[in-house]
């Protein structure tokens, strides 16, 4: 600090000079200088040190302090640096105060980031925002289109992204030991997941955060289903160094939102099976109609031209499609039809003979079917038409395997009795079993898929040909048989399924007799109402009791027929009706003919009908059962039979 020669004074302290034209202060003019305080700027390099005591002190202009005492003066200069120290000293304390409550709440963030039950992930992306800084010094405006052209920058940015923070709830969630497990994002983000990195990365610059959701994989490969919720924190939006990400696992949702399309598929599905059953049951009774009259004059031609061996062969040949289209009608509502599970003794074979008669049709001509199946086999407990439905499963899924090159579709069955180690696994009992092979020579399985076949929705199909449910319901049905599953497949060469269930010792069933065309038929002389709307089979089948040596009254309405009753009801031994019929059905007509006359027999006729069978009509005291089209055999067998009892 430099010191003036005249008065060895600071040089700030140095007199000031006279303004142009001003007075001398001192009286007289004469004597020495009076000393105030000057701010002017030194002549010479003035300290930079002084410049902020300088800046401060210009509340102390000279002029402030003009005719003042030089005591006061120095008093005041002072008393002004006391003040100064003590705003000092306050604002000191405010920052301290202040980087104590900053301290406390960074200590609280990090101890709810560490302990918080949602995985949380601290990133850095400075290097990826370094290069899309980079890229728009380029030129680059559309990202989105530039990183669609240019996929090894985005994988470049995956790999640039950096996880310095994990707390415990994100490390639980990776199945990793320490948070330098995750240093990198590659290591939890799949490649087939970078195009949702990319709409991340997008959303970042345009909004400084981002909602997506995506698969992540586990340090151990599990793959998991997540919502990451990202965030730029507050200062880090030019540099991107420090960005909060939420992780929620949604796995299970995603799960349980797949199962339940899934359950629509199928309740969808079931609707249409029931629509279908619905439409055929209509179709079935219209078919059955038009097939009554066909095979009843074909076998009134084959009874009036015995020696006639040329119509006699068209006539057998008539009958024998007929029922072959019979048979083709049932077998068609007895996959569509859904009705209630009703388990009792099946003969597998028979089961099977449908369904194959049934798929043959379908399946292309560079498939061959071999069924191996014994005349007579021991009967089962089951639901035929869950038979059906585990055959058709089995037998669609051979068809896939060979769809393309053909192959060979082997179906045996034989009966087997297993003992104690049969299964290793002892998952079913010892005893007599019905052995079901079904083969193919298709493409096969490998290990990894043979070991998730039976799992709920899993699928090898193409998407429109499968849900994944097939096998997983045929186990769930063997198994509520008592009975159990095997697959064997070798890739190249095929698969094997090989199906157990329990015989069940029952005498064979009678219910339901065949009748020999060629064996002579009963015949009989009483009185016989014949009631169908459908002239055509009134017709055919008024000849066939015609014929039989009956004598027939034939109308073609219930409310006829009733009125003829009551004019005959001393002379008609046996009422023949139609169950479907307008106005009143058959089951009325036989409810009014009851009240009239009580101990008269009725048959009722019906080509297909949920709500009446022969067991059921038995129940409701119905002698007769008869399924259209009426073949002239059981026609005749049914009749004399209800007479008779």
């Amino acid at each position: 600090m430099r010191i003036c020669r005249s008065t060895r004074c600071p040089r700030w302290w140095r007199p000031l000079p006279l303004r142009h034209g001003a007075a001398d202060p001192s009286p007289g003019g004469a004597g020495p200088p009076r000393f105030l305080l000057s701010t002017a700027p030194m002549t010479d390099a003035t300290h930079p040190a002084l410049q902020p005591m300088f800046s401060e002190f210009a509340l102390f202009s000279p002029s402030r302090f003009h005719g003042l005492p030089t005591e006061i003066g120095l008093i005041l200069v002072a008393m002004l640096l006391l003040l100064l120290l003590v705003l000092n000293q306050r604002k000191k304390r405010i920052i301290i105060k202040k980087s104590k409550a900053l301290a406390e709440t960074e200590a609280r963030y990090s101890l709810l980031f560490k302990h918080s039950p949602i995985p949380l992930l601290e990133e850095d992306l400075s290097a990826v925002r370094t290069f899309i800084d980079q890229l728009t010094a380029q030129g680059v405006s559309d990202f989105n289109a530039y990183f669609e052209q240019h996929p090894e920058s985005l994988t470049r940015c995956a790999a640039l992204v950096r996880i310095p923070e994990a707390n415990r709830a994100a490390l639980q969630l990776y199945q990793a030991g320490t948070a330098a497990d995750l240093q990198r994002l590659t290591a939890i983000l799949p490649e087939k997941q970078y195009d949702h990195f990319k709409n991340e990365l997008l959303r970042l610059l345009k909004e400084g955060c981002s909602e997506v959701v995506l698969d992540n994989q586990t340090l151990n490969g599990t793959l998991l289903t997540v919502e990451r919720r990202s965030v730029i924190a507050a200062g880090y939006e030019a540099s991107w160094s420090k960005v909060f990400v939420t992780v929620i696992d949604i796995t299970e949702q995603v799960k349980l939102r797949n199962e339940n399309k899934a359950f629509e598929k199928q309740l969808q599905q079931t609707q249409k099976l029931e629509a279908i059953g619905s439409l055929a049951g209509g179709i079935a009774h219209d078919f059955n109609n038009i097939l009554a009259p066909i095979m009843g004059r074909a076998e009134l031609m084959l009874v009036e031209n015995p020696e006639n061996a040329s119509i006699r062969e068209h006539c057998r040949g008539i009958i024998d499609a007929s029922r072959r289209a019979r048979d083709l009608v049932k077998q068609i509502l007895t996959f569509s039809r859904q009705v209630d599970q009703e388990i009792l003794p099946v003969s597998i074979a028979e089961v099977i003979r449908e369904v194959v008669r049934l798929v043959r049709p379908t399946l292309p001509a560079t498939i061959e079917i071999d069924c191996t199946l014994p005349e007579h086999c021991p009967r089962v407990m089951a639901d035929s038409t869950q038979l059906h439905q585990v055959l058709m499963n089995l037998i669609t899924n051979a068809y896939h395997a060979m769809e393309d090159k053909g192959g060979r579709l082997s179906l045996r069955l034989e009966t087997v009795t297993l003992g104690i180690g049969a299964f290793e696994d002892l998952s079913i009992t010892p005893g007599l079993y019905q052995q079901l092979t079904i083969a193919d020579t298709g493409h096969g399985m490998d290990e990894a898929t043979m070991a998730k076949i039976f799992d709920p929705y899993f699928t090898t199909k193409a998407r429109g040909k499968g849900t994944g449910l097939g096998l997983a319901v045929v186990l769930g049905i063997l198994r509520g048989y008592g009975g159990e599953i095997r697959a064997q497949s070798e890739v190249g060469k095929g698969t094997t399924f090989t199906l157990y269930f329990p015989v069940v010792e029952l005498a064979p069933d009678q219910s339901h007799q065949i009748f020999d065309s060629q064996v002579p038929m009963p015949r009989g002389n009483e009185h016989i109402l014949l009631v169908d709307d459908e002239k055509s089979i009134a017709d055919v089948t008024t000849s066939m009791l015609e014929r039989l040596g009956y004598k027939v009254t034939v109308r073609l309405s219930s409310f006829d027929a009733l009125e003829a009753f009551r004019s005959l009801a001393n002379r008609i031994d046996l009422l023949i009706a139609d169950l479907t019929m307008p106005q009143m059905t058959g089951l009325q007509l036989y409810r009014e003919i009851k009240k009239i006359r009580p101990d008269v027999k009725v048959i009722i006729c019906t080509g297909f009908s949920e709500q009446l069978d022969s067991d059921k009509s038995r129940a409701i005291g119905i002698e007769g059962f008869l399924n259209k089209p009426v073949v002239m055999a059981d026609l005749a067998h049914c009749v004399r039979r209800v007479l008779d009892s």
